[in-house]
């Protein structure tokens, strides 16, 4: 009752307090959830799981060559310049991480 009579006295202003609670309540979950994710040791590992989603056993992560040389800031355009990259990805995560380039192609199942 309190806040009917609150409403026809204030009405538009007690609505747009109600929105502006509201989206900070939003904000705050989106800032835990932020918090929630894991931090790496590499800031290499940290870009790919911000983009591709925890780094946890059996994931499969495929990007083409040039792609990852601009994600990742490596100046060298070459397969081997991951391979240390990728052998830690494999060994401490279980991760797969696949980088393909057009003289590598994929290979694709069922050929």
């Amino acid at each position: 009752m309190i806040e009917r009579i609150l409403e026809r006295l204030f009405g538009s202003e007690l609505c747009g307090q109600r929105e502006k609670a509201e989206e900070l309540k939003a904000a705050i979950g989106m800032k835990e959830k932020q918090s929630e994710r894991k931090t790496y040791d590499d800031p290499d590992l940290n870009i790919l799981a911000e983009k591709y989603g925890e780094l946890e056993v059996g994931k499969v992560i495929t990007i083409e060559l040039n792609e990852a040389a601009k994600m990742l800031g490596r100046k060298r355009v070459r397969l081997d310049a991951f391979s240390g990259l990728i052998k830690k990805l494999h060994n401490e995560y279980g991760v797969e991480l696949k980088i393909y380039s057009r003289r590598t192609k994929l290979e694709k199942k069922g050929k």
